[in-house]
């Protein structure tokens, strides 16, 4: 114990580690700032007005496809055909009706109104298609109409009031998963998290100091362990003292919101996009779940660190590898053929969000566990190498 106090206060006094802290914070407060309090209130009126033209597009559009109905029908005497076009009439109708009705309730602000709405409108559209002929395309619109529906009436099951956007949330527990948790876990801010821990055990090599432990009769191995271990805890605690600080401030500015409000989690994937699959967590847990989950991507990085110091022993070395591997892969993971190997790249699960919006590509709604455990056994692997090769290094006599 004596020892990680030690290596916990050598870290977080260490001039460099302290300048990379500040950095990030710089970072990360000027960058949530700007997106969340500046853009965000500015996007919300656009929205409004974006959503408002949506709805008079539609109602126009379907009075123009009443009127070709109806005349389509005067000209026809296939009864069949006259037939499927007064159903098809009576549809638009109702869904003409509905746009007309967002339009009103939009220009009140009326947001829970208007969602309600947008559920009668899904609802109809969803059971038009499946009495339509079944094709390829409305398979997936089918599904996207479906969860939809789900998240509405989850909201108003829980009577919650609705987000403008719920894909861009502006009160506290929904705001914080959407924009800060995206910034934490990016390339960027992924490689100052890692360089902290890696350059420290890297620069205790450029300075000899095994000599010193070894002199001193401590156990290199377990001295290795209690630095990368002291390194993850004191960055992963000011991780938790930022979260707590962006909560506050935009609770204070925007609201805090509900904790029961469903969180908007959906699966990305290259040919269908953006597709609305985890409806059940709430924001809260959510926002929990993903502060919880960046510790082991942490301990990855500063393990993973470890391994390459033992070796290179040069801490711009380390930094330059990790960086390389980190926003090198970035780059690249959208490729086509590298998709399929994904699930088999310890920096596909960096990502909180992307595993807990069940990616069918990974493990589904198993997700998180699968990436917690994988992370923590190449931790412990890496870890267990570093520990052996360090212990069976030679030192040369002076």
């Amino acid at each position: 114990m004596k020892i990680f106090k030690f290596e916990l206060k050598r870290f977080i006094l260490n001039k460099r580690n302290r300048y990379l802290l500040t950095l990030i914070s710089v970072l990360v407060v000027f960058y949530a700032a700007y997106s969340t309090i500046s853009l965000l209130n500015l996007f919300s009126r656009s929205y409004l007005t974006e959503l408002s033209q949506t709805a008079q597009s539609n109602e126009k559009s379907l009075t123009d496809s009443i009127k070709s109905f109806q005349d389509s029908i005067q000209s026809s005497k296939n009864q069949s055909e006259i037939s499927n076009n007064n159903t098809s009439i009576y549809y638009m109708n109702k869904l003409k009706i509905l746009y007309h009705s967002q339009v009103q309730v939009l220009e009140t602000k009326n947001i829970n109104r208007y969602y309600d709405l947008q559920k009668q409108i899904d609802i109809i559209t969803l059971k038009e298609n499946q009495n339509s002929m079944p094709q390829s395309g409305l398979i997936q619109q089918n599904f996207e109409l479906k969860q939809d529906i789900k998240y509405i009436q989850l909201v108003q099951k829980r009577h919650l009031d609705f987000e403008i956007m719920p894909s861009v949330q502006a009160h506290a527990f929904g705001n914080f998963q959407q924009q800060f948790v995206p910034i934490l876990s990016s390339a960027l801010f992924i490689v100052l998290f890692a360089s902290m821990v890696s350059i420290t055990v890297a620069s205790g090599y450029e300075a000899n100091e095994n000599r010193w432990y070894r002199f001193a009769d401590i156990d290199l191995k377990k001295n290795l362990i209690v630095k990368v271990f002291a390194g993850t805890v004191a960055t992963y605690v000011w991780l938790v003292v930022a979260s707590i600080a962006y909560f506050i401030v935009i609770a204070t500015v925007n609201g805090v919101g509900s904790w029961n409000y469903p969180a908007y989690l959906g699966d990305v994937n290259v040919t269908t996009g953006f597709m609305l699959t985890n409806i059940s967590i709430s924001n809260g847990i959510l926002d929990i779940g993903c502060v919880f989950y960046l510790f082991f991507v942490l301990l990855f990085l500063a393990s993973l660190g470890a391994l390459i110091s033992v070796f290179v022993k040069r801490s711009m070395v380390v930094f330059g590898v990790i960086s390389l591997l980190v926003l090198g892969y970035s780059m690249i993971e959208n490729i086509s053929w590298l998709v399929p190997f994904q699930p088999y790249i310890p920096m596909s699960y960096f990502s909180p969000l992307k595993l807990f919006g069940n990616p069918t590509s990974f493990a589904g709604k198993y997700s998180v566990l699968v990436g917690v455990v994988y992370l923590t056994l190449l931790s412990v692997i890496f870890m267990l190498i570093a520990g052996f090769v360090i212990k069976n290094q030679r030192m040369r006599k002076l």
